[in-house]
């Protein structure tokens, strides 16, 4: 069996997703596969992530990072430990996508961690680069709040194979 190309997408979209905020990427991931109706027949991790509890977990902490994101002693997202929950988390969801999909997990894992660490780099180079004071690091941070639920949201409907509404 090989990994279909909607579901390699969607692994680089949550990743690219996960470098910019850590919760947000399973929080949108657990979402998702919480309104699907083939729960039980789908494997760990997404299981896991579509458990109500999860879920309930998940949704809080990833709007608490979205709003400390904006404050000027978040910390550096490029340091060690912040690099390892990035990665770990960028490849459980995408493996969580594969396995939803019941396609194999190990590539799209190692493609959603990949693209996790990449992204956190840039988007913070990107962000040193231009903000000049609080008001625009909080401008900033709203942008990338912005490409990251446009990307998140679009991989996820890629991955899943989701019509769009409208």
């Amino acid at each position: 069996m090989t990994t279909s190309s909607g579901v390699l997408w969607g692994a680089l979209a949550i990743g690219l997703v996960t470098g910019m905020r850590s919760t947000l990427a399973p929080a949108m991931v657990s979402h998702a596969l919480a309104d699907r109706n083939d729960l039980d027949a789908i494997g760990e991790p997404a299981r896991t992530l579509a458990a109500p509890r999860t879920r309930h977990l998940l949704a809080p902490l990833a709007a608490g990072e979205l709003l400390g994101d904006k404050l000027p002693f978040a910390p550096d997202r490029t340091i060690a430990p912040s690099m390892a929950v990035r990665a770990v988390s960028g490849g459980l969801c995408a493996a969580a996508l594969a396995g939803a999909r019941r396609q194999p997990m190990m590539l799209p894992a190692l493609l959603g961690a990949t693209a996790a660490c990449v992204s956190s780099v840039v988007m913070i180079r990107l962000r040193k680069r231009y903000r000049t004071g609080a008001i625009s690091n909080a401008a900033l941070g709203l942008a990338e709040d912005g490409l990251a639920f446009a990307l998140g949201n679009a991989g996820l409907r890629r991955a899943l194979q989701v019509e769009p509404d409208g």
